[in-house]
């Protein structure tokens, strides 16, 4: 469906048959209610009602036998009927919503309360995001039962139910996508009892605290993207996450308490994308020579008293864009070419350079061409769209 009117209903659609249909996308509609008419579909294999409207899922869902795929995200809904458990051959439930402004905050994603017995959906491979707070220890112990699970997404995640919770990963061996994220800020992710992690994982998401960094991560040679937010670590991380030997992605957000980061010679071999964002006490960045030569993106948020490029940046020959968001003025204002001490050098040589803040809503870019100029820091060039900053940080 694209561009359909507000006024259009489905029956009109419907009311010739379509009763062999398989594949229904209903995305951005303005559905505010479930279609009764899908209840008919009997051999409909994918059902898309992402961005609508809808709030509640009918019981009647259960009869869709053949039912692989459904995607609920950024919908209204937020619970699902028990009636989904008929549904043995659901490959794909999708169901979360994720709210970002300027910066996306600790609870910026909600999902759907877990069912009591979902271990029996065992054809299922994407799960996410599921709520674990109300679920107890029986249902994290059911999670086991997904062996087929390729992604998994969990939200409100309690301390005391990380045993389970990594007795049941270690039956999931096709994993390769997972993120986790505790029920507060400061409820410790306790992932220290996974003994042998997914070796096929990819992608790794974890929002919390962390007492120390699961001493698994270091050795997952598959992952590709790793994303530590809210961990407030006692001792820097990149001394382990440095030789992770396919890393391509590195987000790090609150992720240390430190004053100092080093990226030292030879480590990340492979990174092409690197975000820091939060480090509330952080006041230098270093980067040797020979580290992560590869990085192709640079982004650097709201660490506050960071008042200069790291040190280093100069030796990163293949960066192509380095963004500093809602950083102090002084930052960017030490690039002034023109100005005693200036430390332009260090970032000649990289094609794209903005200053990013949120400003009435919305992000002003100021690009170091606009110091070039001459003129005062700092300029706004025109506003680079919301979704495409939200694309790059994501």
């Amino acid at each position: 469906m694209f561009e359909v009117d507000e006024k259009f209903h489905l029956h009109t659609l419907f009311r010739g048959g379509f009763r062999l249909l398989t594949l229904l996308d209903l995305e951005n509609s303005h559905l505010k209610k479930f279609p009764v008419e899908v209840v008919n579909l009997y051999y409909l294999k994918y059902l898309s009602l992402r961005k609508t409207k809808v709030r509640i899922i009918p019981r009647f869902i259960g009869k869709l036998h053949n039912l692989e795929t459904l995607d609920l995200k950024h919908s209204q809904v937020t619970e699902l009927p028990v009636e989904i458990l008929k549904l043995q051959r659901l490959r794909h439930l999708l169901l979360y919503r994720i709210e970002f402004i300027s910066h996306e905050p600790f609870n910026s994603k909600s999902g759907f309360r877990i069912m009591a017995n979902i271990g029996v959906l065992q054809s299922l491979q994407k799960l996410s995001f599921i709520e674990l707070n109300q679920g107890g220890s029986n249902m994290v112990k059911d999670l086991g039962n997904l062996t087929q699970l390729r992604r998994l997404g969990i939200l409100k995640l309690r301390r005391e139910d990380g045993k389970d919770l990594c007795s049941s990963i270690e039956k999931m061996n096709s994993l390769r996508a997972l993120s986790i994220v505790s029920i507060e800020e400061d409820e410790i992710i306790d992932l220290q009892h996974l003994s042998t992690p997914p070796v096929l994982l990819q992608r790794l998401y974890l929002r919390g605290r962390l007492e120390m960094l699961p001493h698994w991560i270091p050795s997952l040679h598959s992952l590709v993207k790793l994303s530590l937010k809210w961990s407030k670590l006692k001792d820097d991380p990149l001394v382990y996450l440095q030789y992770i030997p396919n890393l391509v992605q590195l987000v790090l957000c609150q992720a240390f308490a430190g004053h100092r980061l080093c990226f030292k010679a030879g480590g990340f071999k492979k990174l092409k994308i690197l975000g820091l964002e939060e480090f509330d006490k952080l006041k230098c960045i270093q980067v040797e020579p020979g580290a992560m030569a590869l990085l192709e993106d640079l982004s650097i948020r709201r660490c506050e008293f960071l008042e200069k490029v790291p040190s280093g940046i100069e030796h990163l020959a293949k960066l192509k864009l380095l963004e500093f968001f809602d950083m102090p003025a002084e930052l960017f204002n030490t690039l002034r070419p023109d100005m005693k001490d200036s430390e332009y050098w260090r970032v000649s040589h990289i094609p794209e350079v903005y200053s990013i803040y949120w400003r009435d809503g919305e992000w002003k870019v100021y690009p170091l061409e606009s110091l070039i100029d001459g003129e005062n820091c700092p300029l706004p060039s025109t506003a680079k769209k919301t979704d495409e900053l939200h694309t790059r940080w994501k």
